[in-house]
């Protein structure tokens, strides 16, 4: 009789071929699952930013307006797209703590299993077992992978490190587009995009990229307004498209709400963050642009802690 770790591990061998065998994904030049998804118009996103282990906001959130039944409606094609980051703890005090993380993956595990054409996961940051992803001096990535061979084997962890491999960059609709951290400085194409892989720094970037707010010369790891100018660009989008991203702290409203919009005037740059702290937010597109939503209609206790 098949037990709960092998059931587990059969679950996300078919996330993962969900995943990589998403319809709108794009295969790159070796003909692998590419970095870029590109949505048409008939498709709308439900957009879940940095969860950082909060299982019961993203549950909040599916409950939310009855985001859960979209995912089942026959009629529009609505799809949950999570931004990165939903696993590591980021509160004071708790980033060691696993099972958080483990526990909100499961529930993504099943939501992808009941929806496999209605899910995207982008990658971010924090999805990955490489010891040299620190916060706070932390080695969150090589903590959860310790704690995940201790709870359900090697098997199985190693299906999650193919996991975190296998996701997409970026997603591009008509006049939209949604990434982790931000645009690559300088620019990106839509071939780079589907090719990414290949291109370490530039993967790099799309999941590390800050929004560089002050003034003075920024570092390798900020993008300026110029670089979504030039992103656009290249990409062959419209001037006004809206670019929603993750990662970034939140100095402006996003203490009070998770969400910051029109980044330092940089008009429909928008950076959300659906953790603990927050408003619980997410975008849904419909009618042809994107609502602003709150799972949670009263700010709870608890502040925000921010990688660096």
């Amino acid at each position: 009789m098949e037990n709960e770790i092998d059931s587990k591990t059969k679950q996300l061998e078919g996330v993962i071929k969900n995943i990589q065998l998403y319809k709108y994904r794009l295969k790159d030049k070796n003909n692998n699952p590419g970095g870029l998804i590109e949505l048409p118009d008939n498709v709308l996103p439900i957009i879940v930013g940095d969860l950082h282990s909060n299982k019961e906001y993203l549950k909040l959130i599916m409950d939310d307006d009855g985001n859960l039944d979209k995912l089942r409606s026959k009629d529009k094609e609505y799809v949950l797209v999570i931004i990165g980051d939903a696993i590591h703890n980021d509160q004071t005090g708790m980033m060691m703590e696993q099972p958080s993380s483990m526990h909100i993956l499961d529930y993504i595990f099943d939501i992808i299993s009941e929806f496999p054409d209605r899910v995207i996961y982008i990658k971010g940051n924090h999805d990955t077992f490489d010891p040299q992803l620190r916060k706070s001096g932390i080695a969150q990535g090589a903590e959860f992978k310790n704690f995940l061979i201790k709870t359900r084997g090697e098997d199985y962890t190693a299906k999650i490190g193919e996991f975190f491999d296998c996701l997409p960059f970026f997603i591009k609709g008509s006049n939209y587009v949604i990434t982790h951290a931000g645009p690559v400085r300088g620019g990106i194409t839509r071939d780079e995009l589907i090719n990414v892989n290949y291109d370490a720094d530039k993967a790099f970037q799309l999941q590390w990229n800050r929004v560089h707010e002050f003034r003075g010369n920024p570092s390798k790891r900020e993008y300026s307004e110029e670089d979504i100018k030039e992103t656009l660009s290249k990409l062959d989008m419209p001037a006004d498209s809206d670019f929603i991203v993750g990662h970034n702290p939140l100095w402006n409203t996003g203490d009070k709400t998770g969400v910051w919009e029109n980044v330092i005037g940089i008009k429909n740059h928008h950076i959300i963050y659906s953790g603990t702290g927050s408003l619980a937010p997410y975008y849904i597109r419909e009618d042809g642009k994107f609502n602003l939503k709150f799972a949670l209609k009263e700010k709870k206790s608890g502040g925000f802690d921010y990688d660096r």
